[in-house]
């Protein structure tokens, strides 16, 4: 900065707040640089010789010797000419009569320009074109807004010098409360804008819900419908094939009577039948003897005891009971041997 307005001649402004100042020491530099326009030690001597060289030519176009103290003395009133320094503080709190008091260049070596207070045309003016970009419900909404902002901003300094009058202690309202004022507006109205349009995308999603779930309610309210439907076709083709049941178990059960009856017949049968066997059994058992004599009584017959039986007009009694029987024996056809024999 000392380069540029000493050496190459160009016009700056330093602008410095005291929102800026992180240590005290950094007002003693501000303090020097306001009171002499020259702060001690700020360049090397590297970078003093260099400034000196660079301020010889200059120095003697004013007609003074090429010393390095006239040099450095050309290069200061170069700096105090072209650097212009603006300090801006806050009267409110104690900080400001504090430095004022330590650093007292801040107010010998400055010009004080004091802010006045802004006439209300002129907070109107500033709201209006703040609050320009906000969105709002009408253009009637946004001038009721821009109008409240500096009645507001008046009412607190009303407030304000009645607060003084009571208990004689300052409340201070500036341009810069102003403007933070409309940034708290802001603020406030867009995390409330914020907050509105969540809550109406929650309802706007729970009423989407509500209606596909009203909707799918529907649909299975359809569905049931038509199942009761089929439901109660298959229950009466239920109820029509139980009475078919019905009717065929009673067949059933007539047959099953039946068989039972037809079973006590077979029973009675097969006992009987059993009781034959028996019998049979026995007979056979009496005949088998009659049947090995009856036997060894053929293997006695030959081909002229047959021609003589054949020759026979009539035969003696016994012998067709007997060929039928030998016939039996043999299981050949004795139906026509019997009748050949009979009279």
């Amino acid at each position: 900065m000392y380069k540029r307005a000493g050496l190459k001649g160009e016009g700056l402004l330093f602008l410095f707040t005291d929102s800026q100042v992180v240590d005290e020491r950094m007002l003693v530099y501000v303090n020097d640089l306001l009171a002499s326009g020259e702060i001690p030690d700020l360049f090397a001597q590297e970078d003093r010789d260099e400034i000196v060289n660079g301020m010889r030519g200059e120095t003697k176009l004013l007609g003074l010797v090429d010393t390095p103290e006239n040099c450095w003395a050309t290069f200061i009133n170069k700096v105090k000419a072209n650097l212009h320094v603006a300090f801006t503080a806050s009267p409110v709190g104690e900080a400001f009569r504090v430095r004022s008091q330590r650093f007292l260049a801040t107010i010998n070596s400055t010009v004080i320009d004091w802010f006045q207070p802004w006439p209300e045309v002129s907070l109107l003016s500033v709201a209006r074109k703040l609050l320009d970009d906000v969105e709002l419900e009408s253009e009637a909404v946004r001038n009721t807004v821009v109008e409240f902002m500096p009645f507001s901003f008046a009412a607190v300094n009303k407030a304000s010098k009645a607060f003084f009058e009571a208990e004689r202690r300052y409340n201070y309202t500036t341009p810069k409360t102003f403007l933070e004022l409309i940034k708290l507006y802001k603020n406030v109205l867009n995390g409330k804008c914020k907050q509105t349009q969540e809550a109406i995308d929650r309802l706007e999603n729970g009423l989407h819900k509500l209606h596909k779930t009203h909707s799918e309610v529907d649909v299975l309210v359809e569905n049931a419908r038509t199942m009761a439907i089929e439901v109660e076709q298959k229950v009466a083709n239920a109820n029509v094939f139980a009475e078919q049941v019905g009717v065929e178990k009673e067949k059933v059960n007539a047959e099953n009577e039946s068989a039972k009856v037809e079973a006590d017949k077979c029973a009675v049968i097969a006992r009987e039948v059993s009781e034959k066997q028996a019998g049979c059994e026995r007979d056979l058992a009496a005949a088998e003897p009659l049947v090995a004599q009856a036997e060894a009584a053929l293997d006695t017959l030959n081909k002229k005891d047959l021609g003589e039986a054949k020759s026979l007009k009539k035969p003696p009694p016994g012998a067709p009971q007997q060929c039928s029987t030998a016939c039996c024996v043999l299981r050949r056809g004795c139906a026509c041997i019997c009748t050949s024999a009979r009279p």
